[in-house]
């Protein structure tokens, strides 16, 4: 005989379908996380080539392929927060350019490029002479908030990155940065065995609160396995 408790049900359906829910994304992840690296190993590396024909080349993948940069950047500038290829913290001096026609995913839209990088020490880097495509950062739980008044970013978010720059559509799945050799951080900084790991964290928690669930019912005579 099961007789639920009603506020304690009321708690335990919502809360266990979130742990379901948080376990089911995290796997998720740990699988999409897994074919990005698998993309980033078998990456083109060769001469850098000009970015229209790389976006333009439906035979090979363009993601981290060393490409020239583009002509026909645009002087509006914003600030991302990151690190150069050396590791230095700072912020990315990145402005938009219009992607072509030929990459129909985005046709209409600017590409985030670019164009310098200011360390935290007031150190001032060139320009970049080889860039890559890759995507941007993903948005973690502590980023700080952007700043759309003073051009300052932290998360990439195409509508404020768009309200910083004067309305223009930014493509929302790409932009081009400094090319580094090492894998990117939004790569590295989380494998896909830390993903799997936290999908279990979720389960493991779902399990123990209906272990909990079942106990309280037990305990006040609520779930009965036998007839009296």
């Amino acid at each position: 005989m099961f007789r639920p408790l009603p506020l304690l049900t009321l708690f335990f359906i919502p809360a266990l379908a979130l742990l379901l829910w948080l376990g089911s994304w995290q796997y998720g992840r740990m699988s999409e996380k897994a074919e990005a690296i698998a993309a980033w190993e078998s990456r083109e590396v060769g001469d850098p080539v000009d970015w229209q024909a790389a976006l333009c080349d439906i035979r090979s993948s363009f993601t981290g392929r060393a490409i020239l940069p583009p002509d026909g950047v645009e002087a509006d500038e914003i600030r991302f927060h990151g690190r150069s290829a050396s590791g230095a913290l700072g912020w990315r001096r990145m402005s938009p350019v219009q992607v072509p026609a030929c990459f129909e995913p985005a046709a209409g839209q600017y590409m985030l490029v670019q164009t310098g990088f200011e360390t935290f020490t007031g150190e001032t880097l060139p320009a970049p002479s080889v860039l890559m495509i890759t995507r941007p950062p993903e948005q973690g739980a502590f980023d700080a908030a952007n700043t759309v008044e003073t051009g300052e970013f932290f998360r990439y978010e195409p509508d404020a990155l768009s309200s910083a720059l004067d309305g223009r559509p930014i493509a929302t799945d790409f932009w081009m940065i400094e090319a580094a050799e090492e894998m990117p951080p939004q790569l590295a900084n989380v494998p896909p065995g830390q993903h799997l790991g936290y999908a279990l964290t979720w389960w493991g928690l779902a399990i123990g609160l209906m272990a909990v669930y079942l106990v309280m019912h037990v305990q006040t005579g609520r779930l009965r396995f036998t007839r009296r």
